[in-house]
């Protein structure tokens, strides 16, 4: 098979044993050129399958202490709600944009920015939470996704979400990106429904595909900014932001942040 990023070949990686109902063993497979790396085995799993995996691990992770199995998860999203916040304050994010957490699991990054942040999520929606159901493409000044991008399966699944910006929208991204993915099956990010693992060499592809013109990144709250309209990062004048015309990739060094 081929990278849906840059066409590369993709060859054998690595395995991983599960154990779970749905997902026994995963096989994983990476691009020779851009090093993307996903996991073979969800990819061709029928929806079906998927959604029940998907069911399984959510339901699992909800009955347990989110702290306990990432200790940054909270103050993370506290970090996270700050600075979009403070886009709103600084103009960046226009307050009449219309805005949507993609993929917002419980839904608490978007409670903290209340009223301005719409929830969807496919797997986890809250009827009665006020959860978007239906998303129109080009309809969003800005969209979030947070913990998603190692989700997605495949070319469609990205242009889902990147489709829903108009011309001067702006996309933020919370996703480890690494400068090579680990051949390792005891690599904590390996969990049963991550299905892709990023690569610097992947974003920058990703992020000229889609014509954005310029990036910024927050150390703090992990969070990429995806400028379709470069005059807008002109209003991030605070230094916690690093600033380029292209995807910045920042997390080079192994080990890989958690």
């Amino acid at each position: 098979m081929n990278c849906f990023v840059c066409n590369g070949t993709m060859r054998p990686f690595m395995e991983k044993s599960f154990g779970l109902e749905h997902l026994d063993a995963c096989e994983y497979v990476r691009c020779e050129d851009c090093g993307l790396v996903i996991a073979k085995t969800l990819y061709d799993m029928p929806h079906e399958q998927w959604a029940a995996l998907n069911r399984e691990c959510h339901a699992a992770y909800q009955n347990t202490d989110a702290l306990a199995v990432d200790p940054n998860w909270l103050p993370r999203l506290k970090a996270q709600a700050a600075v979009l916040n403070e886009l709103i304050l600084l103009g960046v994010i226009a307050e009449s944009a219309r805005a949507v957490d993609y993929g917002a699991g419980d839904g608490k990054l978007a409670d903290m920015c209340k009223p301005w942040l719409l929830k969807y999520d496919e797997y986890m929606a809250r009827p009665n939470a006020g959860y978007l159901t239906e998303l129109e493409p080009a309809s969003f000044g800005f969209v979030i996704t947070c913990s998603v991008f190692e989700h997605l399966l495949g070319a469609g699944d990205v242009e889902k979400i990147f489709a829903l910006l108009k011309d001067d929208g702006i996309a933020a991204i919370h996703t480890l990106v690494c400068e090579e993915v680990p051949r390792d099956p005891n690599w904590f990010y390996l969990q049963p429904v991550h299905a892709t693992f990023w690569t610097n060499a992947a974003m920058k592809k990703i992020f000229a595909r889609y014509k954005f013109k310029a990036c910024a990144y927050h150390v703090e709250a992990r969070l990429w900014l995806l400028f379709k309209d470069a005059e807008k990062i002109s209003r991030l004048k605070n230094s916690a932001w690093i600033i380029a015309e292209d995807f910045i990739d920042y997390w080079k060094v192994k080990p890989y942040r958690k």
